[in-house]
């Protein structure tokens, strides 16, 4: 009776066996396997590890600041329509050579960092789009430029002429020295960006000055390209 039941069992677990199929919910590489050949597999029970073959997605930490310069709908849910989602190009060097993917910003996660105070943002790239370059392999570390918003009537000028944060010495007709007050638009390695505050033909002062009395006369020094 016993060997009976265990030809039962037996029998019924080949069944089981043969009607069994592994799928995944689309086209994949195996990244891991978490079972060995003869193992018994609980329901539940992970099996393996996967990751989509047709494209890969990198996820950028932004700043506060950097996301001034995109469009992106704070907290939204689902991902970006695809006419308003932002093209990144990514570049890596491997190997001794040099590598980029096209992309675009797809969404944003939901949650900010408590500590960096960062958003994270995910960028897709679909290998088959990138026919010059190998697909995009999953672990690779990349630098990201976003394709941001255009700003007009900007104008961008040495740090050393920012005083106190947000002020700059204007040097007027007369060669009198006036303070002003600037919009900051982006702190760039040597430059600023201002976005208010500045006209085409101001000359703003960049030397270092011991002694500044408001309307004192001085004598300019233009550099070529100053404005």
């Amino acid at each position: 009776a016993v060997l009976q039941d265990s030809r039962i069992a037996l029998e019924q677990a080949a069944r089981d066996l043969q009607r069994t199929e592994i799928k995944a919910p689309y086209d994949g590489l195996v990244r891991s396997e978490k079972v060995d050949l003869g193992q018994y597999v609980s329901r539940g029970m992970g099996i393996a590890s996967i990751y989509a073959a047709q494209y890969a997605e990198v996820r950028l930490p932004l700043a506060d600041k950097q996301l001034a310069y995109l469009d992106l709908p704070l907290g939204h849910r689902g991902e970006l329509a695809a006419e308003v989602a932002p093209e990144v190009l990514l570049f890596t060097d491997y190997g001794g050579k040099h590598y980029e993917w096209i992309g675009n910003l797809v969404r944003t996660e939901a949650e900010i960092d408590s500590k960096s105070r960062m958003v994270t943002a995910v960028v897709r790239v679909n290998n088959n789009d990138n026919v010059d370059q190998p697909d995009l392999p999953i672990g690779l570390f990349v630098n990201a430029r976003i394709k941001g918003r255009w700003a007009e009537g900007v104008v961008t000028i040495p740090r050393a002429a920012l005083r106190n944060q947000n002020k700059v010495l204007v040097v007027d007709k007369e060669n009198r020295l006036h303070y002003r007050n600037v919009e900051i638009l982006r702190f760039e390695s040597d430059n600023v960006i201002v976005s208010d505050g500045l006209e085409s033909g101001d000359v703003v002062n960049i030397s270092p000055l011991q002694t500044i009395v408001e309307g004192m006369r001085v004598k300019p020094m233009l550099q070529s390209g100053s404005s």
